[in-house]
C-alpha cells in the first residue's frame, strides 16, 4: 500500500511576503477553505497550482507559479494541522 504524500502550500501576500506549508492529503480541504475565508486578499498555491490569485496580478502569480516550480521544500513533515 503506497502513503499518499503531503501537500505542499503557499501563501503569498501582495507585499511579497510568503508562508509555506506542508498539509497532510486528509486536512488540505478545511485548509483551502480557511485561507479563502480568513486569508481571502493573500494567493493560495497548492502543489504549485494558483487556487486562489488573491490581490496578486496575473503577472505576479505566473511568476510566483514559476518560482515555486524551483524550491526546494522538504514536505515529509506537515506543519500546523487543519481541521
Amino acid at each position: 500500500m503506497s502513503k499518499i504524500a503531503n501537500h505542499i502550500t503557499i501563501g503569498v501576500y501582495a507585499n511579497g511576503d510568503h508562508v509555506v506549508n506542508i498539509v497532510r492529503p486528509e486536512h488540505l480541504q478545511d485548509h483551502i477553505e480557511y485561507n479563502k475565508v480568513m486569508r481571502f486578499g493573500r494567493a493560495l498555491f497548492v502543489d504549485g497550482q494558483c487556487l486562489n490569485k488573491g490581490y496578486l496580478s496575473k503577472d505576479a502569480v505566473e511568476s510566483w507559479r514559476n518560482s515555486i516550480s524551483t524550491m526546494n521544500i522538504d514536505s515529509s513533515v506537515p506543519s500546523r494541522e487543519y481541521r
